[in-house]
């Protein structure tokens, strides 16, 4: 069963504030990017990885890519103007082969194989997989008008989502005909009446979103 990696990365990055893009800003000597494609290049459970680029950066891309040696990498697609639009691009270029679909954050650096191995075989016995982590704070029902508490939401149920998100081939492609939009692909599937299961992720697979999750990733690499 060929399993197939999406790697979206053409998000604006609009809270990162940098002129450099969010998924080519330095980590540890090399492109923050790069150390997430390594991980997927070096798991025994992905057979190609697909990368979702913004167009007007794809030829740099491909250069990146070709001067690693990242072998797993089929294709280098361009993305759109939102996530949703991005990954379903990706899915198009999917060869007729594949059967397991992995969707992770190109700015996720710390997924391990460990993680990705235990999504895919969740992934295929239950249809879809997402990596999460129990919630730490305290979270509020708050009236946005009025600013108002209504109601303290019970922790142990809560949890924090990340990628990688898996999915048998046909779960995540009937999910997307729907031609919905959110802001994760586990959502589309919960739309089209799917079931998602949860595995352990780690408090450090973290999104680098702002400037700040930057200097935490660099602690993470010199601790």
């Amino acid at each position: 069963m060929r399993t197939v990696a999406i790697i979206p990365t053409a998000g604006s990055g609009e809270r990162f504030g940098s002129a450099v893009p969010k998924p080519l800003v330095d980590l540890g000597g090399e492109p923050l990017v790069l150390r997430t494609l390594r991980v997927f290049e070096a798991s025994s459970v992905v057979d190609g990885i697909i990368l979702v680029v913004r167009e007007d950066l794809k030829k740099g891309y491909e250069d990146l890519v070709a001067r690693a040696g990242l072998r797993k990498v089929v294709a280098c697609v361009a993305g759109g103007a939102t996530r949703t639009v991005s990954v379903r691009r990706g899915l198009s270029a999917i060869g007729p082969e594949a059967e397991v679909v992995i969707v992770h954050d190109g700015v996720r650096p710390f997924v391990t194989g460990a993680m990705i191995a235990e999504g895919v075989a969740l992934a295929k016995e239950n249809g879809a997989a997402i990596a999460a982590v129990p919630l730490k704070p305290t979270v509020k029902l708050v009236d946005s008008v009025t600013g108002e508490v209504k109601g303290t939401l019970e922790r142990a149920r809560l949890f924090e989502v990340q990628t990688p998100q898996v999915f048998r081939r046909d779960v995540i492609e009937k999910a997307y005909a729907l031609g919905l939009e959110a802001t994760d692909d586990a959502a589309l599937v919960e739309k089209a009446g799917g079931r998602v299961r949860v595995f352990p992720g780690s408090y450090r697979n973290i999104k680098i979103t702002t400037p700040e999750d930057l200097l935490l990733a660099q602690a993470f690499l010199e601790g």
